[in-house]
Order: structure tokens, then C-alpha cells, then sequence
């Protein structure tokens, strides 16, 4: 008769630098008046049954005659898009193209297509990039902390892991990342063990 062991549970958190995989784009802009971008992406944790969200959304800056000069939220969509080698974008009317000056008329089909791995099963499916995943301190006491994935992402290379910490130290500092500090964090997966992020 075969020996009987049984399953130990994990004790490890899924927050700190992680690998991530892409799963599905959404196009959330017409769901909200004050998003001319609304792009909520779907990814895969290394280690985790369970999908994050990261979400890039935003006004555009326009000038008197409805042309885009600007907004923080393009700076935050094209930096997601450089790392994760997508060429479209916006018009100075609004409008998406690829970078051969073709038309997209749905960016999150056009997205899905391009930039999300055909369907594989889980335990062969990779994690190319690395990105940032918290617990978000609340606005006030007592009200929910919900786990964010920070926008920004690299490619899952040794090297990157450590431009990545030195951007959340940097976001930390400045107040843009505000993080509930009383949870118990530990790396997971290809987090960045021993590290002091993989312990807030």
C-alpha cells in the first residue's frame, strides 16, 4: 500500500515583486465620464490560482479644439505598452492606431490579439514579466484594504528586479504608492526573497 503524506499548506503571501503573466485586456473607457482612458488588464500571479487587475486610467489633457496635448495618464499607458512591446497608441484626435499608421477600432480586441499568449494549461504557463503587488492603506480607518498591482512592469530578467525595487522605493517616498503596513508580507515565487520589499 502506498504511504500517505498529506498536503502541506503554503503559508506565503502573493505580495511583494512577482511574475506575472498577461490574460485579458478590457476596454472600461465608456463605462466612466472622466476616463478618456480606461484600460483594465488581467494577469496571472506566478503561484496563485486567483487573477490581479491593473488598471490604467485617466483624462486627457486638450486644447480648444479637442486636440490631446497631454495628460499623466498617457505617460502611464505608453510605459505599460513599451514593456510589454505594444506598438499602438492615440492620435492627436483620440483615435488608436498600430505603429504602421492603421486604424484599431477596439483596442482591447487589438490587445488580446497582439499581446495576450494563446490559451495554455496553467502548469505551462509562463510569467514574463515582473511587476508590484499591494495592499493599499485605506482612505480611512477601518474601511478595506484592497490589493493593487502597480502599473509599471518589466520584463522577468534578475536585472530587472532590482530597477523595479529601486521604482517602488522611489513611489514609497514620494507618497504616489500609499501601502497598509500592518499585513503580514512574505516573497513568493519569483519574488524577491530576502529583499526588504518582500517583508512590508
Amino acid at each position: 500500500m502506498a504511504i500517505f503524506r498529506p498536503t502541506m499548506n503554503s503559508s506565503a503571501s502573493y505580495f511583494g515583486i512577482c511574475a506575472i503573466a498577461l490574460n485579458n485586456f478590457e476596454d472600461k473607457s465608456a463605462e466612466f465620464d472622466w476616463a478618456d482612458i480606461f484600460i483594465d488588464v488581467t494577469v496571472n500571479q506566478e503561484g496563485s490560482e486567483y487573477t490581479r487587475n491593473i488598471k490604467i486610467a485617466g483624462s486627457l489633457e486638450k486644447d480648444a479644439k479637442g486636440n490631446i496635448t497631454g495628460g499623466s495618464v498617457l505617460k502611464r499607458m505608453y510605459t505599460f505598452f513599451d514593456a510589454i512591446g505594444c506598438k499602438a497608441g492615440l492620435t492627436v484626435k483620440g483615435k488608436w492606431e498600430d505603429d504602421k499608421g492603421d486604424a484599431i477600432e477596439n483596442i482591447a480586441e487589438y490587445l488580446n490579439d497582439k499581446c495576450v499568449p494563446a490559451l495554455i494549461p496553467d502548469d505551462e504557463l509562463v510569467y514574463p514579466y515582473l511587476a508590484y503587488i499591494y495592499k493599499e492603506k485605506p482612505k480611512k480607518d477601518g474601511d478595506k484594504a484592497w490589493t493593487r498591482v502597480y502599473h509599471k512592469v518589466y520584463e522577468n530578467h534578475d536585472s530587472n528586479k532590482a530597477k523595479l525595487e529601486a521604482d517602488i522605493k522611489w513611489l514609497k517616498d514620494k507618497g504616489v504608492i500609499k501601502e497598509a503596513t500592518d499585513l503580514p508580507i512574505q516573497s513568493h515565487g519569483n519574488s524577491l526573497q530576502g529583499s526588504g520589499l518582500a517583508s512590508l
